[in-house]
C-alpha cells in the first residue's frame, strides 16, 4: 500500500428545532425543470467511451492517498461499471501491438473449466476459446467484483495490460494469487482463468470477515512497510472491507520513501504493490471512492445514489449543490443504473434521519438548517418532498448558520432581505455589512422559481446613496425613509457627501416612493434651512436664497446629511478652494463677481463669508458673471459689442462709436457664451452722435445729438439736415424709445 495518511474528517450534529417524520422520504417530489443534459464526468470510465489511451496516463495524486481507506466498497464491490465490449476495448486501447512471437493480454484466449456456485461465487460456466475480456467479466459477475479492479490487478502483479511482450509465466501467476512474497507459487492457481477466479473468490473470503480477521475494519492496524520486518510498521485505521482485503492480499503499505517516488522505486524499505493499485484505478477510472452521482452511458438523467435508490437530480442546481462535496458525475454503464430500484427526485432539500434535522444544501458545500415549516414553503418545496440522504454523504457537508430571511436568487448577484412576504433587494454591499450586524450573515441560496415568484418590496439603500434603475437615466439619492428624490447632478450630489452609486433592476427600485421635484442646493428642514456644502450641511439665516426654491424633507430624511456647526448668512457667494473667482447666487444661478468693489455693492458692508463648491459644482451652476459699467463685451459666434450701461447691455452699433466710447482707443472685449445671453437685460443702442433714427410703427423721424433724441418736424429739414439729400434712417424696436432722452423738437 502506497500513501500519506489522511485525518478522518469530523462528523458534525446538528441538534434539530424542525423535526421531520423518520420515515419520510420524498412523497412529494419537488418541480424540476426538466431532465438534465449530458454532464461531463470527473470519473468517466474510459472504456465506457472507447477512448483509453495507451499505457498509463500518470496522473493520480499521492497526496490523496488514504491508508485505511484505499478503494470505497461501493466501487470495489460493483460489477457492473463495465461490460465484455469496454473491457475488450480497454484492453485493445492500452496495447496498440504486440510483440512478434508474444500474445498479449488482448489478445488471450483459452479454454474454461466449469466452477461450481458457494458462498462466494456464483459458480462458472466453461467455455471453449474466450477471451481475456470475457473471463474478467464473467469472473466479476460470479463474485460481485468490479472489473476494473480485476484489471487493475493484473496490472499491479504481473504489468499484463500493458506488457508488449508477456511469457507464459506471466499468465500462470497473472494475480498473484497464491505467491506469496515469501514463497513460490502454489501451482493449483496456475494459469490465467485460476488466477482470476481464485484472486476474486479470495478478494469475497476476506470481505466475509469470518477466516480473515486480522486487518478487520473498523479498528486500528500496525501494518508493515515491507516484508522486511526492519523496515517497520506505523498504525492505519482501516475504514472498510474492500481496503482489509487489499491488505490480506498484500499486508504492506507504502513506507514515505514510496509515496515521494510516485511512479518510481523509493527505498530498500519500499512496498509498491497497494501504492500502485491506488495509482492505476486512480488513472484509468478516476476517484477509489464511491461516485453517489452517476449517469448511464447514453443516458439523460444524473442521479444520486442513497439508501440503495437512486434518486434524479432535476435540475442543474441542485446538481451544483450536490458535486461540491461529492464531486463529479460518473460516468456508468446504463445497465447498472437499470438495475438499481428508483427513488423520486432530489433536491438541495435534504433530511438527516439521525437528527430529524432538515436541511438546505449550498454550492458551496455547506449546509444550514431550516428552523420553521415557512421557511421550507418560502423556498418552494412541500413539507414532505425530502430525502433521506445517507448520513455518509450529508457527513461530507460543512454546516453553516441556519436559514434565516437573507437569500440572493440562483442565477443572480443580487442579495435580498425576506420581509413580510417580498423580496427587498439589498442594494450595496455596505448597505448588506449594515443590515446584516449581529446576525451570523448567511445568505442562502434560493431556488429560481419560488425567488422570482415573490413580490418585490422597497428596495433597501443606505441613506444618502445613488441610485438608478438600469433602464433609466434618471439618478436618484435615497433618503432614511425609502424615499427616492432625483439629483441634476453628480457634483451637486457630491455636495451633499452623497457618493456611492449602484444601478438596481427596474423591478427592485419601482416599489421606492419618490418625492416630487429634484434635490437643490439649498434645503429646507423643519424650520431650518441648509447649504450644501462639501460633505456638510450649512445652516444660512435670512431669506435672500438667490433664486433657489429650496425642496423641503422631513427631520428624519435630512438625518441622511451631515450638519456643520458653522453657519451662513445671505445672500451667498460661492469660492472653488484655492481658486480666487468668488461667485454670487442669482435666479438660481452662479455669476462671476469679476471685481473687489462690485463685490463690496452685492454684499453690502457685512463681512465677506464664502460657501465651498467643487469647480464640477460650479461649472454645473455657472452662468454669465456679473459687468461693471462700461464693460465691452460681445457672445460667441455673433459679431454684435455691447457695453454694460446701468446693468443693461447697450448695442455699440459701430466702430466708430466704439472708439469713441473708450477715448478714442480699441477698447477690450470680454467675450461670454452665447448660452449665458439670456441672462442679461438688454437696454437701447448706443448712437453716434447726428444719427437718425425711426421707431417700428411710429412715422417720426429723430436726430440723436447731445445724448438726446430730437423730432425732425418737416421733411424739408430733414434734407437740409441731410446736406441737401435724405439721409439713412435705421429703424430701432418700439419698446426702446423709452430708452432715451427726448430733446427739442427740430422745426
Amino acid at each position: 500500500m502506497r500513501g500519506l495518511i489522511a485525518s478522518a474528517a469530523a462528523i458534525v450534529f446538528s441538534v434539530s428545532l424542525l423535526v421531520a417524520t423518520p420515515t419520510a422520504a420524498s412523497a412529494a417530489p419537488v418541480p424540476s425543470s426538466g431532465a438534465l443534459s449530458t454532464v461531463a464526468s470527473s470519473a468517466t470510465v474510459a472504456a465506457a467511451q472507447g477512448s483509453a489511451a495507451t499505457g498509463i496516463a500518470k496522473t493520480a495524486n499521492l497526496a490523496l492517498f488514504r491508508p485505511g481507506n484505499i478503494i470505497a466498497d461501493a466501487v470495489f464491490f460493483n460489477p457492473a461499471t463495465m461490460d465484455v465490449g469496454q473491457i475488450d476495448s480497454f484492453l485493445r486501447g492500452k496495447v496498440k501491438a504486440c510483440r512478434s512471437g508474444y500474445t498479449c493480454l488482448k489478445d488471450w484466449r483459452q479454454n474454461t473449466p466449469t466452477r461450481p456456485a458457494d458462498n462466494y461465487c456464483r459458480g462458472y460456466a466453461g467455455a471453449g476459446n474466450e477471451s481475456a475480456a470475457t473471463i474478467i467479466y464473467k469472473v466479476a459477475q460470479s463474485c460481485g467484483i468490479n472489473p476494473q479492479v480485476l484489471i487493475v490487478m493484473l496490472e499491479k502483479e504481473q504489468s499484463l495490460v500493458t506488457m508488449t511482450y508477456p511469457g507464459i509465466g506471466r499468465f500462470n501467476a497473472a494475480m498473484g494469487q497464491g505467491c506469496p512474497d515469501t514463497a513460490g507459487c502454489d501451482p493449483n492457481y496456475a494459469g490465467f482463468f485460476y488466477q482470476v477466479y481464485g484472486a476474486a473468490r479470495q478478494m469475497k473470503i476476506y470481505a466475509e470477515g469470518r477466516w480473515f480477521t486480522y486487518y478487520a475494519p473498523g479498528k486500528t492496524w500496525n501494518i508493515l512497510y515491507n516484508p522486511d520486518r526492519a523496515c517497520g510498521s506505523s498504525p492505519v485505521y482501516v475504514e472498510n472491507t474492500a481496503t482489509a482485503a487489499l491488505y490480506y492480499y498484500t499486508p504492506y503499505q507504502p513506507n514515505r520513501a514510496a509515496i515521494l517516488a510516485g511512479y518510481g522505486e523509493g527505498d530498500n524499505c519500499s512496498a509498491h504493490g497497494n501504492r500502485n493499485f491506488y495509482q492505476f484505478f486512480t488513472d484509468w477510472f478516476g476517484s477509489t471512492q464511491s461516485a453517489p452521482l452517476v449517469q448511464g452511458v447514453g443516458q439523460t438523467n444524473v442521479y444520486l445514489l442513497s439508501g440503495g435508490l437512486k434518486w434524479r437530480v432535476g435540475n442543474l442546481e441542485d446538481l451544483a449543490a450536490f458535486q461540491s462535496r461529492l464531486g463529479g458525475v460518473a460516468s456508468v454503464p446504463a445497465s447498472y443504473v437499470d438495475r438499481i430500484p428508483t427513488g423520486s427526485d432530489v433536491s438541495r432539500y435534504v433530511h438527516d434521519a439521525r437528527t430529524g434535522t432538515l436541511y438546505i444544501l449550498d454550492p458551496d458545500g455547506t449546509k444550514h438548517r431550516f428552523t420553521s415549516p415557512d421557511q421550507i414553503t418560502r423556498f418552494g418545496y412541500s413539507f414532505p418532498s425530502y430525502v433521506n440522504v445517507d448520513a455518509s454523504l450529508l457527513d461530507r457537508f460543512t454546516p453553516g448558520a441556519d436559514v434565516a430571511d437573507f437569500f440572493r436568487v440562483w442565477d443572480g448577484p443580487e442579495l435580498y432581505l425576506f420581509d413580510k412576504g417580498t423580496k427587498r433587494h439589498i442594494a450595496t454591499y455596505a448597505t448588506w455589512q449594515s443590515v446584516s450586524k449581529g446576525t451570523p450573515g448567511y445568505v442562502a441560496y434560493m431556488p429560481s422559481a419560488p425567488a422570482k415568484a415573490l413580490p418585490h418590496g422597497p428596495a433597501i439603500i443606505a441613506a444618502n446613496t445613488l441610485v438608478r434603475a438600469a433602464s433609466s437615466g434618471d439618478v436618484q439619492v435615497a433618503l432614511p425613509s425609502g424615499s427616492l428624490l432625483r439629483i441634476p447632478s453628480f457634483a451637486l450630489a457630491g455636495e451633499f457627501g452623497a457618493t456611492s452609486y449602484a444601478i438596481l433592476p427596474d423591478a427592485s427600485l419601482a416599489p421606492n416612493p419618490r418625492l416630487a421635484g429634484s434635490l437643490t442646493p439649498i434645503v429646507q428642514c423643519g424650520a431650518t434651512t441648509y447649504v450644501a456644502s462639501a460633505g456638510r450641511l450649512v445652516a444660512v439665516s435670512g431669506t435672500a436664497l438667490g433664486g433657489v426654491t429650496p425642496v423641503k424633507l422631513s427631520a428624519p430624511d435630512c438625518g441622511a446629511f451631515t450638519v456643520s456647526s458653522s453657519s451662513q448668512a445671505s445672500p451667498l457667494f460661492f469660492q472653488v478652494p484655492a481658486s480666487p473667482e468668488v461667485y454670487a447666487l442669482e435666479g438660481g444661478k452662479l455669476r462671476h463677481v469679476r471685481s473687489y468693489a462690485l463685490l463690496q455693492q452685492l454684499n453690502g458692508s457685512r463681512p465677506l463669508t464664502l460657501v465651498n463648491w467643487s469647480r464640477a459644482t460650479v461649472n454645473d451652476f455657472l452662468t454669465g458673471p456679473h459687468l461693471e459699467d462700461g464693460v465691452f463685451v460681445k457672445f460667441t459666434g455673433q459679431s454684435e459689442v455691447y457695453q454694460n450701461s446701468a446693468g443693461q447691455l447697450r448695442h455699440v452699433r459701430d466702430y466708430a462709436t466704439l472708439l469713441t466710447l473708450n477715448g478714442g482707443r480699441v477698447p477690450s472685449v470680454l467675450e461670454l457664451k452665447s448660452d449665458w445671453k439670456s441672462m442679461y437685460k438688454f437696454g437701447s443702442p448706443v448712437l453716434a452722435s447726428g444719427t437718425f433714427v425711426q421707431f417700428a410703427g411710429e412715422g417720426e423721424v429723430y436726430r440723436y445729438t447731445d445724448a438726446q433724441l430730437h423730432h425732425v418736424q418737416s421733411y424739408a429739414s430733414l434734407v437740409r439736415l441731410g446736406q441737401g439729400s435724405l439721409p439713412p434712417i435705421i429703424t430701432l424696436a418700439a419698446d426702446l424709445k423709452a430708452g432715451y432722452s427726448i430733446g427739442t423738437p427740430i422745426p
